[in-house]
């Protein structure tokens, strides 16, 4: 979460409308987890009115992260008229990369990032249930468990349950490029060798030892140093062979 210098004033104007805030109503069905929830207009309903007399208004927009291209990403930013503001970022996997669970996943993000912001939650939420409230303020009194019975067989004909639009993903570090053999850098940097007359071995020796490069079948190799590091290298030449040289001469 990102926010502006000072937020004192949304702090203030965010309390007030906490305030008068009521749970938005689960009045959507979910037919794969055969539950109701509060879907997005819902969530809407039960904030739009004190956010706005308190000068409170919310940002949702679409972004795309490059490292992770697969991933539907929403940013919802919180703005006061003071020029405050507050700003988080959520995102999931969609099941199918069509449009349909694309879109579903904006909604479901969009949902569930104004709840986080504005502090709404549903009226019948997740602890109610659990102690048998299901969504009434008053306490029952505990009922004795009923008996289990095994649910129905379903109907050959029946149509299976829909797929849940997202998963919740894992964000593993994505693997830089590394340098092809035979690309135009790599030749580039075959001609820059040449030209400056180093010894190949000796060069991809002083490149292992600064941890630019990496083993491979037991040898130093070029193919195992990272795009982005090669083209730095070929940016700096003249530094780059002033360092080899300095190098060369001290392990000589």
């Amino acid at each position: 979460m990102n926010q502006s210098e000072c937020i004192a004033a949304l702090s203030a104007a965010l309390a007030k409308a906490q305030a008068v805030m009521e749970g938005a109503a689960k009045d959507s069905a979910n037919p794969f987890f055969k539950s109701k929830y509060a879907d997005l207009s819902a969530v809407w309903d039960a904030c739009r009115k004190p956010l706005t007399d308190n000068g409170l208004s919310v940002v949702q927009t679409a972004d795309f992260m490059p490292d992770h291209p697969d991933m539907v990403c929403i940013e919802t930013v919180l703005c006061h008229s003071s020029g405050e503001w507050i700003r988080g970022r959520l995102a999931v996997k969609p099941v199918k990369a069509d449009p349909q669970s694309v879109g579903s996943c904006i909604t479901y993000l969009r949902r569930y990032s104004l709840q986080s912001m504005v502090g709404i939650a549903p009226e019948d939420d997740d602890g109610n249930a659990a102690s048998g409230n299901e969504g009434k303020k008053e306490a029952k009194k505990a009922e004795p468990p009923k008996a289990k019975t095994p649910p129905p067989k379903q109907d050959a004909q029946q149509a299976p349950a829909p797929e849940p639009p997202c998963e919740y993903p894992e964000f593993p570090d994505p693997e830089p490029p590394h340098l092809k053999p035979g690309s135009p850098l790599h030749k580039k940097i075959e001609a820059s060798i040449t030209e400056a007359g180093m010894d190949r071995d000796s060069f991809k020796g002083w490149l292992y030892e600064k941890g630019k490069i990496e083993l491979k079948d037991g040898k130093p190799s070029m193919s195992t140093m990272a795009e982005k590091d090669a083209q730095a290298m070929v940016d700096m030449w003249s530094k780059t062979v002033t360092n080899y040289n300095t190098w060369k001469q001290k392990a000589a």
